[in-house]
């Protein structure tokens, strides 16, 4: 498999268990807690990866999801335009993936964006690349109305043998 620098975000896809645990989605400040969660997750965030997210942090919109008062995952968006915005990074704590977390982080985080955007993108590893966890992560986005829109290979910063995908999702 290949680690690239991107957004290339990894959630389980149960959407049950989460229901049961009083998990809060809500906008954050929390971004060493963040960066801490993305840190557990080398597959997906290398080290050009994380310092990319540390400077989103500054200016993106982080969403937390909050259970007993601690941060077990987040979603950061970052705006492209006046209309649209990324979903830029995301990530849950490992003993909470497959809990349904990254279901509602990605669902209720649009919900907490500003009104005027009606359009989000998110990027992640393509399909050329047969890696089995990022195949996890395209179906993850599909089931929440993200719809793959283009393939760029090489796409920039993304070194050679990472083919980006680019997906949207209407708001």
């Amino acid at each position: 498999g290949s680690t690239h620098p991107s957004g290339g975000c990894y959630l389980g896809s149960n959407p049950s268990p989460a229901a049961h645990m009083n998990i809060q989605i809500k906008k954050s400040t929390d971004s060493l807690a963040a960066l801490s969660i993305a840190r557990k997750s080398p597959h997906h965030f290398n080290s050009e990866g994380l310092e990319k997210m540390e400077k989103d942090f500054k200016t993106g919109i982080l969403i937390g999801a909050y259970y007993e008062n601690k941060i077990v995952g987040f979603v950061l968006f970052k705006e492209l335009n006046d209309q649209a915005v990324e979903l830029a990074w995301m990530a849950v704590e490992p003993k909470y993936r497959d809990s349904g977390i990254g279901t509602s982080l990605v669902k209720e985080g649009v919900k907490l964006l500003p009104k005027k955007y009606v359009v989000c993108e998110m990027k992640t590893l393509s399909e050329i690349d047969p890696d089995p966890e990022y195949a996890r992560t395209r179906n993850f986005y599909k089931r929440l109305g993200f719809i793959p829109l283009e393939t760029i290979n090489p796409y920039p910063n993304w070194g050679k043998d990472n083919p980006c995908q680019i997906f949207v999702k209407v708001l």
